[in-house]
């Protein structure tokens, strides 16, 4: 089956404005990464633009009257029902073709789920998707529609068994709400603790309502966590939940900004444990849809995009330009261009208050989560 990469150059142009640090073109920095390691040119591989969605589709998320909002700001009108509706903000800014740019991207991500769903492709990543911050009638937190809740909707629709996994160091409060008194699905979401990050919420007291109960697991983390550290974390927790959850599809949310080079978070990972989270991934489900999501360094995002496709392809990264030009190919910034960054371990106090932190949160869900599945601890 293919390995689908989702990718428009249209939209990686696309700006939110000039100062605004969510930058589409984060997307085409890593196509130019995948060219340069020779990782878009296997026979099982598809390079495919969105096909805009049925709009209609929106609406097993959204309400009518936000997306009509959406459209009216698009169009240059104001109103106080905007604003309260998250649209003008310094977040989520009104900008030219904004609900044309976030219904293409959630067609991404929709279109991405549907060939999994007919058994087209094994793995698809829309860089452009993995928008987990906006809720049914409001934009927030750079999201204005949430493709993830928008495409799961369907899949369960469709009788699909779908375990969402939210790498990204912002807590997905959205996708949190779209799925949280159902168990229909596995939200699995390791991010920043909210005590220090936004959007505040995500703690491992947050289980899941009605017959979501269990079906919901936060695992927070503290500032500062390494790649040792998370990893730990990860495997303790999240290949028993999945593997018992026993999902059709996994939809996983791969933000770049639990790397400790990024400037809106405050985790310590490296490319090192981000691949192995992505490895790690990749074995838990036959059919993984990927979404982009965070990154706001923009060159480490796109190596670190480019790293996960490596990944989830099972190939190995050949620099096919090493040698051949004297200097920078890809900007002045240190390391452009380069996919792999050097080890990072936290040591002394932090690292202790990180692994108590960690294990309190491990020895929560064991006790309160893992009982509810019938998992052994």
């Amino acid at each position: 089956m293919l390995h689908v990469l989702i990718y428009s150059y249209d939209l990686a142009q696309q700006e939110y404005k000039p100062s605004h640090p969510f930058k589409p073109v984060r997307a085409r920095l890593m196509a130019e990464l995948l060219n340069r390691y020779g990782l878009i040119s296997e026979e099982n591989q598809r390079i495919i633009a969105p096909s805009l969605m049925d709009e209609e589709l929106l609406y097993l998320f959204h309400t009518r009257e936000y997306i009509e909002l959406l459209k009216k700001a698009e169009e240059g009108e104001f109103t106080v029902e905007m604003l309260n509706a998250g649209l003008g903000t310094q977040d989520n800014p009104v900008f030219r073709a904004m609900y044309r740019y976030a219904l293409a991207t959630s067609s991404g991500t929709h279109e991405g789920a549907m060939m999994l769903y007919q058994g087209i492709a094994r793995f698809v990543f829309n860089p452009f998707g993995g928008f987990h911050h906006a809720g049914k009638d409001h934009a927030e937190g750079f999201c204005y529609i949430n493709d993830i809740a928008v495409a799961i909707a369907d899949l369960i629709r469709k009788d699909q068994r779908v375990a969402y996994i939210d790498i990204d160091a912002h807590h997905g409060n959205g996708v949190q709400d779209a799925f949280y008194e159902t168990d229909k699905v596995l939200s699995i979401s390791l991010h920043e603790s909210g005590e220090t990050l936004y959007p505040g919420t995500g703690s491992e007291a947050e289980i899941g309502s009605k017959e979501g109960v269990g079906y919901n697991v936060n695992i927070p983390l503290r500032a500062g966590t390494d790649d040792e550290l998370y990893l730990f974390v990860f495997q303790s927790l999240v290949p028993p939940l999945i593997q018992n959850f026993k999902p059709d599809i996994v939809v996983a949310n791969i933000g770049c900004d639990i790397h400790r080079d990024d400037p809106l978070a405050n985790l310590s990972l490296t490319s090192n444990g981000y691949r192995s989270v992505i490895s790690m991934i990749n074995d838990l489900c036959p059919k993984i849809l990927a979404l982009g999501s965070g990154g706001y360094n923009l060159h480490r995002t796109a190596a670190l995009w480019a790293l996960a496709w490596a990944e989830f392809c099972g190939l190995q990264p050949q620099d096919l330009h090493a040698g051949l030009v004297g200097g920078m190919m890809y900007g002045p910034e240190t390391g452009a261009g380069q996919l792999d960054d050097p080890p990072y371990v936290v040591e002394g106090w932090e690292k202790e208050q990180c692994t108590v932190h960690a294990q309190r949160v491990i020895d929560s869900i064991k006790g309160n989560i893992f009982p509810l599945h019938g998992i052994l601890r």
